[in-house]
């Protein structure tokens, strides 16, 4: 079983007591992975970070982050915990395929509680997600485009509920917004690099 989910706009005048703590530990939670983002020495050591503290916050096995390859129309594993860490960089998926192909098609989160009896889902051997029974999907997008999918998996089934859903979008929009805002300085550190070359 699988369930689709389109963002909606929150009730306020129904936040109850629980939900403001929710929130705020939410809330708190975002700023302590962006706070560590940006002290992490390089590209990798940040993704390991988002990828470990996602994993704790959504109590799950392992999380696993892929990231759009436009020209090619290829979705790359880029990092994880606890799928094949030989797979990091290698693994591959096309827009559109399995379950993280169709999320980033679709650009709406997906939760499936066994991902066995779902159409969508393709098993990547040399990724090891054979042995991962849930799992919640969720777009990155920035500036209108997604530019990857956020994974978070269980051993045992589970019915990811609509909070759940919400906390790991939240989390992919951050990310996103890091991974954009990382992006854009090594190309302008490139450029950099090119026109100190032609003044050596």
């Amino acid at each position: 079983m699988s369930r689709v989910y389109w963002r909606s706009v929150p009730i306020l005048d129904r936040v109850t007591p629980i939900d403001a703590e929710r929130k705020l530990r939410e809330l708190s939670f975002l700023h302590e992975v962006a706070q560590l983002a940006s002290s992490a020495r390089d590209w990798d050591e940040m993704l390991r970070i988002v990828i470990d503290r996602t994993t704790d916050a959504m109590r799950a096995e392992v999380s696993s982050l892929y990231l759009l390859e436009k020209r090619e129309g290829l979705l790359r594993l880029v990092a994880t915990n606890g799928l094949n860490p030989r797979a990091v960089g290698r693994a591959t998926l096309r827009f559109g395929e399995g379950i993280t192909g169709w999320v980033a098609n679709a650009r709406v989160p997906l939760a499936v509680r066994d991902v066995r009896s779902e159409p969508r889902w393709k098993n990547v051997p040399s990724v090891d997600v054979g042995r991962f029974t849930s799992m919640l999907s969720v777009p990155l997008v920035s500036r209108d485009e997604v530019i990857g999918v956020m994974n978070v998996q269980t051993v045992e089934p589970r019915d990811f509920d609509r909070t759940e859903i919400d906390f790991l979008q939240t989390i992919a929009n951050q990310v996103a917004g890091i991974i954009e805002k990382g992006r854009l300085q090594r190309e302008s550190e490139r450029k950099l690099r090119e026109v100190s070359a032609l003044f050596e």
